[in-house]
């Protein structure tokens, strides 16, 4: 599983199947995606609520 693809299911809106991905990914994937959202081409706010979205769902999905 790539970072992009984790990425890219965030953007269409497929928390639960992201939820999967990042299981599948293992425990480093919060710093890997936070490097690859600060790599990217994309603001600083926007990098922040990619970021936070994630976050979130994957909380409210894994009910922790």
């Amino acid at each position: 599983m790539t970072i992009e693809i984790i990425h890219e299911s965030l953007v269409n809106g497929q928390r639960e199947q992201m939820v999967r991905q990042i299981e599948g990914y293992g425990p480093y994937f919060w710093a890997h995606y936070k490097r690859y959202l600060s790599t990217s081409y994309y603001i600083k706010s926007d990098q922040y609520n990619y970021f936070t979205d994630a976050t979130i769902s994957y909380h409210r999905i894994k009910n922790i």
